[in-house]
């Protein structure tokens, strides 16, 4: 194992990986876009690797809260589940409220449910977007922010965890024992509401080993770059007023109000200052993608809102379990086998 990856702290992380149970301001500038969909066919191909932070982490999981607001505003919230399953998150329990009410209430449980991404260091090697950029805008061979889903956590993971033939440290390694992480982005057809969602299947690592440049002096200036991780989420954090405000905006303060002041979550009394409304501009013709759209959103088709038939649990478990996320799901949206699994979970 080379200088650049600490054996004991990949064993620890490959310890904790095979462990795990499978999971069914605001965003550096440095973070990189999301990858654009190929067609069905032929896949749009990015090439990278996955680099260890400066204190030897390699990646790490994040919960998060994110919607649109009526007024088509986008709304952030960090889950406090991301540092501890214990802990208490404010929109977490609304969720589970709403989800007991009527069509309209299930329906913004759906929107405000807690989601997940992973993050960690990722040198780029090849974006196929470089092509139509200048010279100095372009990504390939810079150091960035990589948050990625579930869909491709399951390949690093597989290298990880298989100790009879994957690649294990190799994946992370910057050195010439190294392995790029090629991502191969297809298109889905067509759901029933006209939606296409990209498909990572096809993604793998290089069979080939190499380094991510052709020194020492050289990785050892790009390892430099790389990101503290838990700095890194610890920075997406919203602060609670800024919880209660946003709350109060989408009218879900009252359903939790006393138990999130016992949490530490104070009311002040004041209303939510309202939001500047802003003329629509007309609705252009099969647009592209609309230009509010957060990438994070362009990962997964969301579930269709369904009211359960029993009554869900209101315990959280030890462990989370999402579900599992490789494919679309079906176009007849989630069972109430499986929301009934997800609203124990909560």
């Amino acid at each position: 194992m080379s200088k650049w990856i600490d054996k004991e702290l990949f064993d620890d992380f490959q310890k904790e990986k095979t462990e795990e149970k499978d999971s069914d301001g605001f965003r550096s500038a440095n973070v990189w876009a999301t990858p654009e969909k190929g067609t069905t066919e032929n896949p749009k191909v990015y090439e990278g690797r996955f680099l260890p932070d400066p204190k030897g982490k390699f990646y790490k999981r994040f919960y998060y809260h994110m919607w649109q607001s009526a007024d088509e505003s986008w709304n952030f919230v960090l889950c406090n589940k991301t540092h501890d399953w214990k802990n208490y998150c404010p929109l977490c329990s609304a969720t589970q409220k709403l989800f007991k009410g009527d069509d309209n209430d299930v329906k913004q449980a759906y929107a405000i449910k807690r989601k997940e991404k992973f993050v960690g260091n990722w040198f780029v090697v090849k974006d196929p977007r470089d092509a139509d950029k200048e010279d100095d805008s372009k990504v390939s061979g810079t150091l960035k922010i990589y948050e990625f889903p579930a869909k491709l956590e399951q390949k690093l993971k597989k290298e990880i965890t298989d100790k009879r033939e994957g690649y294990g440290a190799e994946i992370f390694d910057p050195g010439e024992d190294g392995r790029n992480f090629i991502i191969r982005v297809l298109s889905t057809k067509k759901d029933k509401n006209g939606k296409i969602w990209p498909d990572y299947s096809n993604s793998s690592f290089s069979r080939s080993r190499s380094a991510i440049a052709d020194s020492d002096e050289k990785i050892d200036a790009i390892m430099k770059e790389c990101v503290d991780i838990d700095e890194y989420i610890n920075n997406l954090s919203t602060p609670k007023p800024k919880v209660v405000d946003v709350m109060k905006a989408e009218f879900l303060w009252d359903l939790i109000m006393d138990e999130a002041v016992n949490q530490g979550y104070e009311d002040d009394g004041s209303e939510p200052e309202p939001k500047d409304e802003e003329p629509k501009a007309e609705a252009k013709e099969d647009p592209k993608e609309p230009e509010d759209t957060p990438p994070w959103d362009e990962d997964e088709p969301k579930a269709e809102a369904e009211e359960p038939k029993d009554e869900p649990k209101d315990e959280p478990k030890d462990e989370p379990k999402d579900e599992p996320k490789d494919e679309p799901k079906a176009d007849n949206g989630d069972s109430d086998e499986d929301l009934l699994a997800e609203l124990a979970d909560m």
